[in-house]
C-alpha cells in the first residue's frame, strides 16, 4: 500500500491548514478544538513514533521534557493499542494492528474499512506518518 499517498490524499480531502493538524484529528485522534494544540500534540506523537521506529526510545527519554511526551504520548489510545514494551514501557515497540480511520483516502474515495497490519508493515506506516509531517510547511 501506499501510506504516503493515502495521507497525501486524506489531508487533501479534509481541508486542514497543517500537516501537523491533519495528524492530529485524523490519524491520531487527538480531540483538542486547538489549532495550536493539535500541532503541538502531533509534533510530540510524530517524535514520538520515530524513536519507537529507530529503538531510540531510551536515548529520547533523556531530556526530561521528551520523557514526560513520551509518557504521556505511550497513553494515548493510538499507541497504547499498538505497543508493547516488555518489562519496562521505556523500550516500547511496535506490534501488529489494526487501524481505521476517516482520514485516510486513496484518490477521492475515503477509505472506511479496517486495515490489518502486520509489525513490519505498521512501521512503514509510521515511517509514512513521519515523512508526511516533515514534508513542505507543517
Amino acid at each position: 500500500m501506499d501510506y504516503i499517498k493515502m495521507l497525501r490524499d486524506g489531508f487533501a480531502a479534509k481541508n486542514v491548514e497543517s500537516r501537523l493538524e491533519y495528524l492530529s484529528d485524523e490519524i491520531f485522534n487527538f480531540i483538542t478544538y486547538d489549532s495550536e494544540m493539535s500541532k503541538l500534540f502531533a509534533s510530540k506523537a510524530v517524535e514520538v513514533c520515530k524513536a519507537i521506529n529507530e529503538r531510540t526510545t531510551f536515548e529520547y527519554i533523556k531530556d526530561t521534557e521528551n520523557y514526560k511526551w513520551y509518557l504521556l504520548m505511550c497513553n494515548m489510545p493510538f499507541f497504547a493499542q499498538r505497543t508493547e514494551w516488555g518489562t519496562s514501557i521505556r523500550g516500547a515497540w511496535w506490534r501488529g494492528s489494526s487501524y481505521s480511520s476517516c482520514g485516510l483516502f486513496n484518490g477521492n474515495e475515503q477509505i472506511t474499512d479496517e486495515i490489518k497490519f502486520e509489525a513490519d508493515e505498521w512501521q512503514k506506516f509510521i515511517n509514512a506518518i513521519i515523512a508526511f509531517a516533515n514534508i513542505g510547511e507543517a
